[in-house]
């Protein structure tokens, strides 16, 4: 992939089992955005429909957009206190996956992936 103008480095999409994440305290939604933990009130949360989304005239924009949007936000003036401040009630953990704990998730993915042979 080449470099992102949004976050000046150059990222790698890892698909990794959402069971990891329970398993490493990651907390839903706040330290991992759109993801939740299975479970019957999340079953709920992704059962939820989009069929009729496109007749309402939402379009589909590129993933790259969304990412510089997403990467820029917080750094506008009042944008760090406007993208959390929702969320400061929910936990008292940084609003966001460390560095470190994404680092040690990475490996525990690589450690339990099937190696070559």
């Amino acid at each position: 992939m080449p470099a992102s103008p949004a976050t000046a480095g150059r990222p790698e999409l890892v698909y990794i089992d959402d069971q990891i994440f329970p398993d490493h305290d990651v907390e839903p939604w706040t330290e991992l955005p759109l993801w939740l933990p299975p479970g019957p009130q999340p079953a709920a949360a992704r059962a939820t429909s989009c069929a009729k989304t496109p007749a309402a005239g939402p379009h589909r924009r590129p993933v790259t957009d969304s990412i510089h949007d997403t990467a820029t936000w917080p750094f506008a003036p009042g944008g760090e206190q406007e993208a959390f401040e929702d969320d400061r009630h929910f936990s008292a953990s940084t609003p966001f996956l460390s560095t470190e704990k994404e680092q040690t998730i990475l490996t525990a993915h690589t450690a339990k992936q099937p190696q070559p042979k």
